[in-house]
């Protein structure tokens, strides 16, 4: 618990934190306002001198980068340093703050001058990103601006970091007013030289201004004692700190910086002129964001740092409380004047030379949605800084995750039905979304915050200038006037109910009206949804019976949206359950989720739609999020086995439905070369789909046989493991049969005993004598493929992989986008003999590396590789007899998917792929803290069981066991 003070230590210690804060704020605020001045005036310039065409969206998405990635880096040297140097000052000497600040210093002029060789190097891939949609001349332009643009990061970065040890030195003054000079510069660089260089004139101005600014700044440092040193001493102490805490705010910051560029991506598919109409109202917008919560953000932060530090949580929540309060007020009028006044503001500021009263109106609407995000802009920024002053920068990281995948969802739908706009509304409705989540997770990690309640600060205010007893009469009226009227507490707690029902019956009516069984599926989804996100077992099981069928050939489980409704519950239970537990219980996960990321950073290059882009990533995603679920909720026997279970089950119908489907000559392809029919079961005419989701499902079902004790239902496990073989072997996939059987011999080796490794040996050859003993008493030739003469080509795909290659640029960093490998082969018809081979690429590592790129290829095969090194890690390190058991089985099937990846890449199909997700996971269950050490044989279970009462029953098991 963390502890409190005296209410008349916690008195003068507030009133002494909110003297100092006011006069930081004090400097930053008129600093600020001073800036966003010079900013618009430098806007104003600028709009007039170039308008708003192609040349200045070319600008700005040259721009992007460093004025986005500067800020980031700030914010995460802003949430690091200021603690650590703040306690050094106060704890430690002089020499010792100098040498932290000249190591840091050193290292960071290292890192920025690296990072934008880095940029400059891939410029062209980074433009195409940042704006795929523009027109091909306005990324020529955005490419020859960026080397006068990106040393700008450098620059600000330098003056970011310096600015913040000012800050924690008490200098707010001469730092903060220093910002002026880049507008200024630019500004005046603009006008000298802008008619004849154009929109390279605000590189040039914006880069003089940086230089003029750090110069300023280093003079003031100087004065303030700050000693550079030429050192570099990476064994501080303090280092280690300033890291942990800098690398999830960076890595947060990092995530938070994808929405202006998602921002971006998505205007550049509007009209030209979009990006430049979005970063005038961003500069607008951007003027009480600077003067209000920024400025109270950055003063109140070390004076929260320190209230945080002594653990003086009531003074914490009495800061955080007053300055959310007036921020709150002086933002909510900021953003009904902005709203209804923004036609009006462009007008006056904009609306001048080459800037047109259409460029006003689209620039003006921007603005509007831009405004109503306001609020809980201002919010989120200020909770942010509570949290950075707890430390507890790793839940801005989850938040900063959230937002981009929020920010792009919101923007590919508004920015569809209302352009511009849209997507101005998209990033306000995110802003709210994260305000929420913010407050509710500061709420539960602190106690209390009473936020509705008024500061004590603003009624001394209320008093001093004569409006106290207006607030006293409207608290009598609260508390004795409305209970005259019957307004209690809970009459308006009724009222609020019924309002919210009539509210959701009327959205159902107008829903009814224009799509009836539409508002019908939504209805009882919702129910559905809900009892799934409380009983998270549930939806587990749910994953494992009902997955594999969606998108198969059976019409009961098509067109009824069960996966959205599988997908919805599962993705926003990421954020309420412990995933940063499952990270930790199986490390592979996170590389997993840099892979998907990756995918994600190239959803404008893709060939394909965005909403089909975004469906298959979401799906995908599924993967990750399932296995965190499982890792999280199995946490008994009872939970493992009735969910090993719920996968065998479909596993049964499906191979039954295969040898119907053989009997009759449907669901399946006959063989060309053979003329054998293979099954596909529910998997339309793909057996190798059907032999991937098998080659899964057979050693799970092995591994649900070991852990059975009774004659009989081992007899039906051993009946049901040749079921799916013999359904297996009647796929005639030769890559799937192959890579099963070197897939259980490994598991064999790993088997955790080395009687059971007999065992196995002798068992394994027995099930396949007796698969190859029934087909051939039916005639069916299971091997009759391995002899066909297309097996030098694997049936063709080497042709079709040369293809890949052929139009593979590795100069590519993100690949050619999700699905456009398929597009590529659809287009070249690749084949032989008059027939066309495949449109997939058949290769998931040729896929990856022609999509993704090599970076993603690698990201991949980590993922993989990080699997199979928990497997290994676990196994040796593991005291649980079962949990090696089920270790060997999931380190076999990894070696499977692994050699069958070379032909096959229905390892992304969402009816497949989940289950080896799935199988990875349930060895690193929550179960397994709980489960006991156990003997390594079944023997010595039996022998250990001295029980007079049990022991002819053990025996009996024993002979049964070892009968069958």
């Amino acid at each position: 618990m963390l502890s409190t003070t005296s209410a008349r230590l916690v008195a003068v210690k507030i009133k002494s934190a909110n003297k100092n804060i006011f006069r930081a704020l004090l400097s930053l605020a008129s600093a600020n306002l001073l800036i966003r001045v010079m900013g618009l005036l430098n806007q104003v310039v600028v709009t007039a001198k170039f308008g708003q065409d192609q040349h200045m969206d070319a600008y700005y998405v040259a721009s992007l980068i460093p004025t986005t990635l500067a800020p980031m880096l700030a914010s995460a040297l802003e949430a690091s340093v200021i603690p650590v140097y703040s306690r050094l000052r106060t704890k430690g000497t002089r020499e010792q703050a100098s040498k932290l600040f000249s190591t840091l210093l050193n290292l960071l002029i290292v890192l920025s001058i690296g990072i934008t060789i880095l940029l400059l190097f891939f410029k062209t891939e980074l433009m195409t990103l940042l704006a795929p949609g523009t027109r091909a001349s306005t990324l020529l332009i955005a490419q020859d601006l960026t080397p006068f643009i990106f040393p700008v990061l450098a620059l600000m970065t330098l003056n970011s970091f310096m600015e913040c040890l000012l800050n924690a030195e008490g200098k707010f003054g001469w730092p903060a007013y220093a910002g002026m000079l880049t507008p200024l510069t630019t500004a005046t660089v603009v006008l000298v030289g802008g008619n004849s260089f154009g929109v390279l004139m605000l590189c040039i101005g914006t880069l003089l201004g940086q230089l003029l600014q750090l110069g300023v700044i280093i003079y003031r440092a100087h004065k303030s004692q700050i000693v550079y040193r030429p050192v570099l001493n990476l064994k501080l102490p303090e280092l280690k700190p300033i890291m942990s805490a800098a690398w999830p705010a960076l890595f947060g910051g990092l995530i938070s910086m994808a929405s202006p560029f998602v921002d971006t991506i998505f205007s550049s598919y509007q009209s030209a002129g979009t990006i430049a109409a979005l970063n005038n109202a961003l500069k607008l917008n951007g003027v009480p964001t600077g003067v209000l919560f920024a400025a109270v953000g950055r003063a109140a932060l070390p004076y929260l740092a320190n209230q945080a530090a002594i653990k003086d949580m009531r003074a914490f929540k009495g800061t955080l409380r007053l300055y959310l309060w007036i921020v709150g007020i002086a933002t909510l009028a900021l953003t009904i004047f902005m709203t209804f006044g923004a036609r009006l503001i462009v007008s006056v500021i904009f609306e001048h030379g080459h800037f047109t009263a259409k460029d006003a109106n689209t620039t003006s609407w921007i603005l509007v949605g831009l405004s109503i995000g306001l609020l809980p802009t201002a919010i989120g920024f200020i909770v942010s800084r509570a949290f950075s002053a707890l430390g507890k920068t790793r839940v801005l990281m989850g938040v900063s995750i959230f937002s981009v995948f929020a920010n792009a969802a919101f923007d590919a739908y508004f920015g569809r039905i209302w352009g511009g706009f849209g997507i101005a509304f998209g990033t306000s409705l995110y802003y709210f979304c994260t305000m929420i989540i913010l407050l509710v997770t500061l709420r539960m990690m602190i106690g209390n915050l009473n936020l509705l309640t008024p500061p004590k600060e603003l009624l001394d205010m209320l008093w001093k200038v004569g409006m106290g007893q207006y607030y006293i009469k409207w608290v009598n009226w609260k508390e004795s006037g409305m209970r005259d009227f019957g307004l209690t507490h809970a009459f308006r707690k009724k009222v609020l109910q019924i309002v919210f029902a009539l509210a959701v019956f009327a959205a159902g009516a107008a829903g009814a009206v224009q799509n009836g069984t539409l508002t019908v599926r939504i209805a009882f989804g919702s129910l559905v949804v809900f009892a799934l996100l409380r009983y998270q077992y549930l939806l587990v099981l749910a994953w494992a019976c009902i997955n594999v069928f969606i998108g198969s050939n059976l019409p009961l489980f098509n067109g009824n949206n069960l996966l959205s409704g599988l997908t919805l519950p599962t993705l926003l239970l990421l954020f309420y359950v412990p995933t940063k537990e499952a990270f930790q219980r199986l490390p592979a996960l996170p590389v997993w989720l840099f892979y998907f990321i990756w995918i994600l950073l190239g959803m404008g290059i893709s060939p394909i739609a965005l909403q089909e882009f975004m469906t298959i990533w979401t799906t995908q995603l599924d993967f990750l999020a399932v296995s965190v679920l499982v890792v999280l909720v199995i946490d008994s026997r009872k939970k493992l086995l009735g969910f090993v279970d719920a996968m065998i089950a479909p596993a049964i119908f499906i191979a039954l439905y295969g040898l119907y489907g053989f009997a009759t000559q449907q669901h399946g392809v006959v063989d060309p070369t053979t003329g054998y029919f293979r099954i596909s079961s529910i998997f339309y005419d793909t057996p190798p789909t059907l032999g991937l989701y098998l080659s899964v499902l057979i050693p799970i079902t092995i591994y649900r046989i070991f852990t059975m004790r009774s004659f009989l239902k081992i007899c039906a496990g051993i009946a049901v493991l040749l079921l799916l073989m013999v359904a297996l072997g009647l796929t005639f996939n030769r890559g799937t049969l192959l890579a099963v059987a070197i897939g259980l011999v490994v598991t064999v080796l790993f088997l955790p005993s080395s009687k059971m490794r007999g065992i196995a040996f002798g068992a394994g050859t027995a099930i396949v004598g007796l698969v190859f003993l029934g087909t051939t008493l039916a005639n069916i030739p299971i091997l009759s493929r391995f002899a066909n003469s297309d097996i030098s080509s694997l049936n063709g795909r080497t042709y079709l992989w040369q293809a890949l290659i052929d139009h593979f640029d590795p100069a590519q960093i993100l690949g050619y986008g999700l699905k456009s490998s398929d597009v590529l082969l659809t287009q070249l018809q690749v084949g032989f003999g008059g027939g066309v081979i495949a449109t997939a690429a058949h290769n998931i590592y040729l896929e990856a590396m022609f999509e993704h790129g090599i970076i993603g290829l690698i990201l991949m095969l980590f993922g993989f590789l990080a699997f199979g090194w928990c497997i290994l890690k676990k196994y040796f390190t593991g005291k649980s007899f079962d949990q090696k058991l089920l270790l060997a089985i999931a380190f076999g099937t990894l070696v499977s998917i692994v050699i069958q990846g070379y032909e096959s890449n229905d390892i992304w199909n969402q009816g497949v792929g989940i289950y080896f997700f799935i199988l990875m996971a349930l060895p690193f269950a929550r179960y397994w803290d709980n489960e006991k050490p156990s003997s390594t044989t079944l023997e010595s279970e039996v022998q250990e069981q001295v029980d007079p009462v049990n022991e002819e029953n053990a025996l009996t098991e024993q002979e049964e066991l070892a009968t069958v």
